[in-house]
């Protein structure tokens, strides 16, 4: 049953710390009908036992040890199973992750929620840890960062290197030494520090903008140049922004290639970001 539950973690929480891209996806989703399940008698038995309580009970907490291996934050799980042994097969009625004050690599989260939208959840696992997705398992999911939250994210080595790769876009004519953010009236004020061949000192950029998605990805919107001096065309300032936006960046950590991801929503209020949306992990699809 450890392995089994160790892969459930795998799946939900992209415990190989796999590097996502935001795809629009649609919500195509349904949900399987229940299949394989001990029988009903076997079911009542597990209850009134204890057996099934006791199963979820040490689930939980493998999974939540786990998590912690590979994340700082504060986290609750809770998992609902049919039966112990439904359990040990891989069939499960829901699961639920819940964070709060989340560092996972770098990338920062006031809150991250996640759980299963079906009652019927297959996950297969064979001796050699060949992990199968039996049937889709869809997921809805919400997060809340604040300006600190992005703040610290921008000063990782992943979105350090992204700025380098933009500098190098930019063909020599300017390097991004770094940025700043802050939330305020409801509107991004994102802060570029550039360094210009032959001048003197760094240039300061200063921009407002809102939020909206795109496609399935967060995007800027209304891009605004502030510093009226700094001279540079609307069209391509919002493509540098969006190719060094730091939200979608987040983001990223929640989907890999055997998963598709649909942002719904993208919200300013309170001065925090909140994101939601559902992720999908794909059937028939090995793991080892």
């Amino acid at each position: 049953m450890k392995k089994l539950i160790i892969a459930i973690f795998c799946l939900l929480m992209m415990y190989s710390n796999a590097v996502w891209a935001v795809k629009n996806c649609g919500e195509e989703f349904k949900c399987q009908e229940e299949s394989g399940l001990s029988p009903t008698y076997s079911r009542f038995f597990s209850k009134i036992t204890g057996n099934n309580f006791l199963a979820e009970k040490i689930a939980q907490a493998i999974i939540r040890k786990n998590i912690k291996k590979n994340a700082e934050g504060d986290f609750s799980v809770r998992l609902k199973s049919y039966s112990a042994k439904d359990m040990k097969a891989g069939r499960f009625k829901s699961f639920e992750l819940r964070g709060k004050d989340i560092n996972l690599d770098g990338i920062y989260f006031s809150s991250f929620n996640m759980k299963t939208i079906c009652d019927f959840n297959y996950i297969s696992l064979d001796k050699d840890w060949n992990m199968t997705i039996v049937d889709d398992v869809p997921l809805r999911f919400d997060i809340t960062m604040t300006q600190d939250d992005l703040n610290k994210t921008m000063t990782s080595k992943e979105y350090t290197r992204l700025l380098q790769d933009i500098s190098m876009l930019g063909g020599g004519f300017f390097t991004i030494e770094s940025t700043s953010l802050k939330i305020k009236n409801n509107k991004i004020y994102y802060i570029l520090h550039i360094a210009i061949p032959f001048v003197r000192g760094t240039q300061e950029v200063a921009l407002s903008a809102g939020l909206q998605v795109l496609d399935g990805d967060i995007k800027f919107a209304d891009v605004e140049l502030l510093n009226k001096n700094f001279i540079l065309k609307s069209d391509k300032l919002s493509s540098i922004l969006n190719y060094i936006n730091p939200l979608d960046f987040s983001v990223q950590i929640l989907e890999n290639k055997d998963a598709r991801l649909n942002v719904k929503n993208v919200l300013i209020e309170d001065e925090k970001i909140l994101i939601d949306g559902t992720v999908v992990l794909l059937k028939d699809i090995i793991r080892k």
